[in-house]
């Protein structure tokens, strides 16, 4: 971890280290246990991360921007939603094609999330902030990041953000039991 960062570019370390460990999930075949252990590391760091986000960040936002309030409703529902997907994923065996789903999905959600965080709201807060006021911030947010349990708290499921993911591909033992039933595929 590199000291001499400011909080931004510090959140931005942590995006790309989570993208570069969600391209690894994808490299590992479904159902290598490697793929559970790695999964946890990602849940480690983005836990850790929306934490130092929630506590260093976001009260920056909503007291120095315009819109601050609402970007930061929006961007914690963002990590609501993330959350129950970790928590999911917690839950399901490596071996179920639920996993897999989850992983995308997961992947999906925290590389839009990184993606307009950087666009968007880390040139508005840069704009606002003292340099001095951003390395403070990445001191507090290191120390956030080493004393936060790196578990996600539980999340109801309605709070799971939505799944635009094309349908799962069925087994033959599904398609079979759909042609056989009365009234047969539609």
């Amino acid at each position: 971890m590199n000291h001499d960062e400011d909080l931004l570019e510090q959140l931005v370390a942590d995006h790309r280290s989570m993208l570069v460990h969600f391209s690894e999930l994808s490299g590992i075949p479904s159902g290598d246990r490697q793929r559970k252990r790695l999964a946890a590391l990602v849940t480690d760091q983005l836990v850790r991360h929306t934490r130092a986000e929630e506590e260093h960040l976001y009260p920056l936002v909503r007291d120095r921007l315009p819109d601050g309030p609402a970007v930061v409703e929006r961007e914690l529902a963002d990590h609501r939603g993330v959350e129950a997907l970790l928590v999911e994923l917690r839950r399901t065996h490596v071996t179920s094609p639920t996993f897999d789903r989850l992983v995308a999905r997961l992947t999906e959600e925290v590389t839009r999330h990184a993606g307009d965080e950087e666009a968007r709201l880390f040139p508005a807060v840069r704009a606002v902030t003292t340099e001095a006021e951003l390395h403070e911030l990445a001191a507090l947010a290191r120390e956030t990041k080493e004393s936060s349990t790196g578990r996600p708290r539980y999340q109801r499921p309605s709070e799971r953000p939505a799944d635009h993911l094309p349908p799962p591909e069925r087994s033959l033992t599904e398609r079979v039991r759909e042609l056989l039933t009365p009234g047969g595929p539609h």
